[in-house]
């Protein structure tokens, strides 16, 4: 049993947190463009992997360490290290604290909507699960879809409040980005 359990946590570091980032980078780079399905497999780039796999873990045992402290404290952490996956998609070479803390001011005051927004696909789930869990394969590539949009909104906040700059994520805003933008936090 004991074996199984370090098999497990061993795939999980060395390949899940890859795929995960893939993932991530996946359908973020599909908010921006058409993409192909090798968009998965880029943490496994060798200068990639090794920052990806270290960021990724310390996050994991963050998250874990506040889960002991309370309960509440640590789902609150985890919301605010959620973003974790997709600053790494967007800048795989970026500084594991560096991650972390990026992911904590973005989501700082967001962690509510982000919340409501996860409740909001609890019927999805439900209705999915009616189907021996089958359904669910078709409300997670969606579920996906709608966090790298959060994503996307709250990297442009990041970059309009000053807490990191285009470049730090690698991401270059188009004018009409940049206009929509100036919009947006206009309103607000």
């Amino acid at each position: 049993m004991v074996m199984i359990v370090i098999v497990v946590v061993v795939l999980r570091v060395f390949l899940g947190y890859i795929l995960e980032v893939g993932g991530r980078n996946y359908f973020l780079r599909g908010t921006e463009r058409e993409v192909a399905f090798k968009e998965v497999g880029f943490g496994f780039n060798s200068d990639y992997y090794l920052n990806i796999v270290v960021t990724m873990f310390i996050k994991d045992v963050y998250n874990f360490l506040w889960l002991l402290l309370f309960i509440i404290p640590g789902i609150i952490k985890a919301y605010a290290y959620s973003m974790v996956p997709y600053i790494l998609a967007d800048n795989p070479n970026i500084d594991s604290n560096r991650a972390i803390e990026l992911s904590v001011e973005m989501t700082n005051g967001q962690k509510w909507d982000m919340f409501v927004l996860d409740l909001s696909f609890l019927g999805w789930y439900i209705l999915g699960s009616l189907l021996f869990g089958i359904g669910t394969w078709f409300v997670n590539p969606y579920v996906d879809a709608t966090k790298a949009q959060l994503y996307a909104s709250l990297r442009l906040g990041a970059i309009k409040h000053n807490l990191c700059t285009p470049e730090e994520l690698c991401y270059a805003l188009s004018n009409a980005e940049e206009s929509e933008q100036n919009d947006w936090y206009d309103e607000y």
